[in-house]
């Protein structure tokens, strides 16, 4: 199903869409999917990285506390 949308966007961002609609080999439609699929990616490495330096410090003071348990039943 398809559905008609109408925005008002500046005249600058109307420029770089026609510009990159224009370079793309798709079609609008796929070209617009493919934009939001490729943001939605890099939003969610980044959700990803910024989760792991969080985790981190935590993550390297559980390996020590088990290399610790380690060497002592060795």
């Amino acid at each position: 199903m398809a559905r008609q949308l109408q925005i008002t966007l500046p005249e600058d961002t109307m420029q770089l869409l026609d510009r990159w609609l224009a370079s793309s080999d798709y079609p609008e439609n796929e070209a617009i999917k493919l934009f939001i699929m490729e943001q939605q990616r890099n939003y969610l490495k980044q959700q990803l990285k910024e989760g792991a330096i969080v985790r981190a410090e935590r993550d390297l003071n559980l390996a020590q506390d088990w290399v610790s348990l380690e060497e002592k039943l060795w």
